[in-house]
């Protein structure tokens, strides 16, 4: 009976361990999918060194126009320059989340073809969120772009 009872748990022990190991590999692959999906593209570089690169040279604008500027022309200058870097971060944020989501919602039904011939529509909203997160942040960079520091004379 111990015999038995030893056995069993033995059993028990090594089908939960194998299980488990299948749903972590099921995990790490989806991470993976996600990863690649989401964050190996150079268009997301591209833009974020843009934003960079426009960002900096309006702050050189800015200190160059620093001793003609008072002190609280400067400070709005440069708190909305700031605002600007904030917003970027939290536009890229939002669009890296949707990313994840539908790129989630793409691997279920990958792995799970039941899944995608029962829900073709699973996954719409998800890349709607996505599709609207990118245009957000195009639309803010276009915006922006066009902005410069200009002197003005009285």
């Amino acid at each position: 009976m111990k015999l038995y009872f030893i056995v069993f748990i033995a059993c028990f022990t090594a089908s939960a361990c194998s299980s488990q190991r299948g749903g972590d590999n099921v995990y790490a692959q989806q991470e993976r999918y996600v990863q690649q999906a989401c964050y190996s593209h150079s268009a997301i570089d591209s833009y974020a060194e843009n934003f960079n690169i426009f960002l900096t040279e309006r702050k050189k604008e800015l200190k160059v126009l620093r001793p003609e500027l008072s002190s609280e022309n400067y400070q709005q200058l440069d708190t909305a320059l700031n605002h600007f870097a904030d917003y970027w971060q939290t536009l890229n944020d939002e669009r890296d989340l949707a990313c994840e989501e539908q790129a989630a919602c793409e691997f279920m039904q990958l792995k799970s073809p039941q899944i995608k011939i029962a829900d073709s529509e699973m996954c719409d909203g998800s890349k709607f969120m996505y599709s609207v997160s990118r245009a957000k942040i195009i639309s803010f960079f276009s915006d922006i772009e066009r902005l410069q520091l200009q002197r003005t004379d009285f």
